[in-house]
Parts: C-alpha cells; sequence; structure tokens
C-alpha cells in the first residue's frame, strides 16, 4: 500500500486496535506495508522493513473479527508468490511463537531460536 485511502486508514486503525501511530511514518518511507483484502475491506496487514540486505517483517495483524481462518496464511503467501521479492525476509517470532509453524508451511526456515528466514 503506498497511498492508502480513507477507508483503508478507517480498516487499519481497526486491525491494529487503535495502534497505529507508526503507520503515516511506515507508508512515507522506505518500509512496506501490504495488506490483505476481503469483502473490500482490509482485513490484514503487515510490514516490510528496508534493512541493508533483508526485509524484515513486523507488526502482522489481522482484524479481531476474522482471525483463526487463515487470513495472515492467505495474506502472507500471496504476497511471497506477487511481489516478486528478491532479497530474503527475516521474521522475529520471539513475542509470537504461536507463530511457528505458519511461518514454516510457508517456506520460512529457523536461523535460530526465534528468527525465521524465507529466502527469495
Amino acid at each position: 500500500m503506498s497511498e492508502p485511502s480513507a477507508q483503508d486508514l478507517i480498516d487499519l486503525k481497526k486491525t491494529y486496535e487503535n495502534q497505529d501511530d507508526w503507520l503515516q511514518k511506515a507508508v512515507a518511507g522506505d518500509d512496506m506495508v501490504v495488506a490483505g483484502r476481503f469483502n473490500d475491506r482490509l482485513v490484514c496487514a503487515f510490514v516490510l522493513r528496508h534493512a541493508a540486505d533483508h526485509w524484515k517483517l513486523e507488526k502482522l495483524q489481522v482484524r479481531e473479527i476474522t482471525r483463526r481462518r487463515g487470513v495472515a496464511r492467505q495474506t502472507l503467501n500471496s504476497a511471497l508468490k506477487t511481489l516478486g521479492f528478491n532479497r530474503p525476509i527475516h521474521a522475529d517470532l520471539s513475542e509470537h511463537p504461536e507463530l511457528t509453524d505458519l511461518f514454516t508451511e510457508l517456506g520460512f526456515a529457523a536461523t535460530n531460536e526465534t528468527t525465521y528466514q524465507w529466502q527469495p
């Protein structure tokens, strides 16, 4: 998302449960905000922060009303297939170890106990 609409911003605010003060900076900078849409509403999003030789995946969040339905899996899988990444993506799952199975299923490999990496 390079230019979120007014409705997109409302949806992201709901998705991130009003913890979205970082969003404008992410959209305006070198970071990439990736979102998943269902029925014309954003229901999932994450940020890819630009690092020297990789992307750092952060802030993966699914809107509460649509959780436990595979939305994060679909959004991540679609992004990995369609966005043409040419650098690895790192994800620190230390605060969310329940996501290790999801990231492993999507082709991320553990680089240590809490960090997973996807290679293009």
